[in-house]
């Protein structure tokens, strides 16, 4: 597992995660997440963290559930 910046969509409630997205910096993060909230309904909520993930050609294919 690697740390990595990841933009993270929740949907619904109780917010569950639908989707991550590999990030190369907090900046492009920040900048993605207010085009998306801009974008989107109400029940959709955006975050951008550092995660712990498994990362292969460039995607998060599992993001760990430990800290």
């Amino acid at each position: 597992m690697t740390t990595v910046i990841a933009l993270l969509m929740f949907l619904g409630e109780p917010a569950v995660l639908k989707e991550h997205t590999l990030m190369p910096n907090v900046s492009k993060c920040l900048e993605k997440k207010r085009v998306a909230a801009r974008n989107s309904g109400a029940r959709v909520s955006y975050v951008c963290t550092k995660v712990k993930a498994e990362v292969k050609d460039g995607k998060i294919i599992r993001i760990s559930k430990d800290d």
